[in-house]
C-alpha cells in the first residue's frame, strides 16, 4: 500500500464509522475554539512594544511555540497548555519518589481521578504564579499603557482563566474526541505556525542561493520526518515461549499456548517527553544570563546560550539523553512488572529463567534500546538548530521539539484510527459467525 492509499483509506474510515466521525468533528470544533481565543489580547498592553520585546526572550519563544503564536499577540492563552503539561510532569516524577502516588496512577478509576484533580489544582497554581510573573515583567519593562495593581490583577485572572479553559478543552478532546487532547492542541499550534516559518525562511535567504537552500531544507526535513516515523514505529521483539501443548483457539486457529510469540519493546519508549523536559529547562540558562550585569562575561554567555550556541547545543543534547534514560527506566517501562506478568501467564524468554533473571534481562535490553533512541533524540534536538544557525545562517525557527511532536502526534492519531478500523472488522467478523 502506497502512502497516498494509506492516507485515503483512513480518511474514508472517518466517514464510514459514525462514532469516529463524531469524535473527529468534536475535536475540530474544540480546536477552532482554541484558535479563536489566541487572537483575544490582554487589555492594557502596548502590543507592538511587547512583540519586539518577546522576540529576544528564550522563555517567550518557547511558550510561543506551544501556544501557536499566542505570546506574540499578548493573548489570554499566552501560557497555552504548558502549566498543565508541567503539572502532569510533576506528578509523574512524584510517582517515582512516592510509591503511593504510583499505585494510585496504575490502579485507575477513582484513585486516578484523584491524581487528575490534583493535577488541575497544580495547573491553576502554576498559571497564577507564571501569569503574575509575566504581568510584573511587562510592567517593569514599560510595556503597559496603565501600570498598577489593577493591571496585574486583571492580567493574572485573564491568563489563568485562559489556561484553565485550554485545560478543559484538552480533557474534552481526550474524552470525547480523538487523540490525546494536550498533544492535539500543541500539534495544531505548531502546524498553524509552519506557513510563517516557511515564509520567513524564503524571505530571509539570499535571492540567488535562497531557493536552492530552501529546497535542501525541505528535503532535509522530509528525511528527518521519515527517520522519526521509523523510530516511532520501530520495535525490539523479544521471543516469548508459553508452556503447554498447542490447542485450538478462537475461530479454530492455534492459541498462544505452546507457541512462540513476541514481546514488543518500542525503540523510543519515552516518546516526546525527554525532549519536552529538556526544552523546558533550556529556557532557564538564557534567562539567568539576561540577569547578569552588562559586560564581557554576559556577552560571551549570551552568545553561547543562543539556540545555535555551543554551550546550548551541548547542554541540550546531554539533558535529552539523561531524561531519555530517566523517563524510560523509571516511568515508561517496569521490567519487574513485565517479568511478573509473564510468569503468571506461563510465558518465558528462551534460555532465561522466570522471575528476577527475566527482569534483569528485560532491563538490560531496555537500557541498550534506550541508548540508541537517546542518541537519536539528541541529534534530532540539535540538528535543526545547527541547520538554521550555521547552514542557512538564520534564527532558529523550527526545532527538533516541534518536529518530534508533529510526527509523534500524527503517528498516534493514525494508530487510533487503525484501532477503530480493527474494531469494526472484528464486529463484522463476529456478526458473520453468528448468522
Amino acid at each position: 500500500m502506497t502512502l497516498a492509499e494509506a492516507v485515503t483509506s483512513r480518511v474514508k474510515a472517518i466517514f464510514n464509522i459514525p462514532e469516529l466521525e463524531k469524535r473527529v468533528t468534536f475535536t475540530l470544533l474544540m480546536i477552532m475554539v482554541a484558535r479563536v481565543g489566541i487572537h483575544i489580547a490582554v487589555p492594557g498592553i502596548n502590543t507592538e512594544a511587547f512583540k519586539n520585546f518577546q522576540q529576544g526572550n528564550a522563555i517567550a519563544q518557547f511558550l510561543n511555540l506551544f501556544s501557536g503564536g499566542a505570546v506574540e499577540r499578548a493573548s489570554i492563552f499566552a501560557l497555552g497548555i504548558v502549566p498543565y503539561i508541567n503539572a502532569s510532569i510533576v506528578f509523574q516524577l512524584l510517582g517515582v519518589i512516592f510509591p503511593k502516588i504510583d499505585e494510585m496512577q496504575k490502579e485507575g478509576g477513582k484513585e486516578r481521578d484523584k491524581i487528575t484533580q490534583w493535577s488541575r489544582y497544580v495547573t491553576i497554581v502554576l498559571a497564577i504564579i507564571q501569569s503574575f510573573g509575566i504581568a510584573v515583567l511587562m510592567q517593569n519593562q514599560g510595556l503597559v499603557l496603565e501600570p498598577g495593581p489593577k493591571f496585574i490583577l486583571s492580567t493574572v485572572v485573564l491568563i489563568t482563566g485562559g489556561t484553565s479553559f485550554l485545560m478543559w478543552i484538552s480533557e474534552r478532546i481526550s474524552i470525547r474526541g480523538i487523540g490525546n487532547g494536550t498533544s492535539m492542541l500543541i500539534f495544531l499550534n505548531i502546524v498553524a505556525g509552519l506557513p510563517t516559518v516557511i515564509s520567513a525562511m524564503y524571505t530571509g535567504l539570499p535571492s540567488g542561493m535562497g531557493k536552492v537552500l530552501l529546497g535542501l531544507s525541505i528535503v532535509a526535513f522530509v528525511v528527518f520526518i521519515a527517520l522519526m516515523v521509523i523510530v516511532q514505529l520501530a520495535e525490539r521483539r523479544i521471543p516469548i515461549q508459553y508452556a503447554g501443548k498447542g490447542s485450538l483457539g478462537f475461530g479454530g486457529g492455534q492459541s498462544t499456548v505452546g507457541k512462540r510469540t513476541y514481546l514488543p519493546l518500542k525503540i523510543n519508549m519515552s516518546g516526546v517527553m525527554p525532549i519536552i523536559f529538556a526544552s523546558v529547562l533550556m529556557a532557564a540558562p538564557p534567562f539567568l544570563v539576561s540577569m547578569l550585569k552588562a559586560g564581557t562575561l554576559k556577552n560571551f554567555l549570551a552568545a553561547q546560550f543562543e539556540p545555535k550556541g555551543a554551550f546550548y547545543l551541548l547542554l541540550f543534547a546531554i539533558l535529552i539523553t539523561v531524561f531519555s534514560f530517566f523517563y524510560t527506566l523509571t516511568i515508561a517501562f517496569d521490567p519487574d512488572k513485565v517479568a511478573d506478568d509473564l510468569k503468571q501467564s506461563g510465558g518465558t524468554i528462551p534460555t532465561v529463567r522466570a522471575g528476577k533473571e527475566t527482569a534483569d534481562y528485560l532491563e538490560k535490553v531496555a537500557t541498550r534500546v534506550t541508548f540508541g533512541s537517546a542518541i537519536f533524540l539528541s541529534l534530532l534536538g540539535i540538528m535543526p538548530n545547527i541547520w538554521f544557525g550555521y547552514v542557512l545562517k538564520l534564527p532558529v525557527m523550527l526545532g527538533g521539539t516541534s518536529l518530534l511532536i508533529l510526527v509523534g502526534t500524527a503517528v498516534e492519531l493514525l494508530l487510533q484510527i487503525d484501532s477503530y478500523l480493527a474494531v469494526k472488522q472484528m464486529k463484522s467478523f463476529v456478526n458473520r459467525r453468528n448468522r
